[in-house]
């Protein structure tokens, strides 16, 4: 899906999508290994190698979606951006607002038929788009 705004080779380069800190595991969508040096104190996906995810087409579906994600905060959903992913925060602002807008039917009707992607809204995410009820 990002890579209608974002090139793979500038997706795969980064790999944050793949590292989580102390208290970012909710956002886990696969199993991740133990913090290591290496890792810079990061829990990692499993699924990570040198050259990008090992499952390929089949990721898991908030992989696909990152760095935006469908939230809930009350009665209404949310579609967010994560301010971690450098290589789409750096994007002029009018290009990812664009993107969300195009892709919001898209991106609700995978939380429609996948609930378990949505999660409660987090300050650390940036809303781009609230749906009401």
């Amino acid at each position: 899906m990002i890579h209608e705004i974002l090139s793979p080779e500038k997706c795969a380069a980064c790999k944050g999508c793949c590292h989580f800190a102390e208290g970012e595991e909710w956002e886990a969508p696969a199993p991740l290994s133990p913090p290591t040096a290496e890792s810079r104190g990061c829990s990692v996906c499993v699924h990570l190698t040198e050259n990008g995810c090992r499952l390929g087409q089949s990721k898991p579906l908030e992989c696909s979606m990152y760095p935006f994600r469908v939230m809930q905060m009350g009665g209404s959903r949310l579609i967010t951006l994560s301010k971690y992913c450098k290589p789409v925060t750096g994007l002029p602002l009018s290009c990812i607002l664009q993107f969300a807008e195009n892709k919001s039917a898209e991106f609700l009707a995978l939380a429609d038929s996948h609930p378990e992607i949505v999660k409660e809204y987090n300050g650390e995410y940036v809303i781009l788009k609230v749906v009401c009820g």
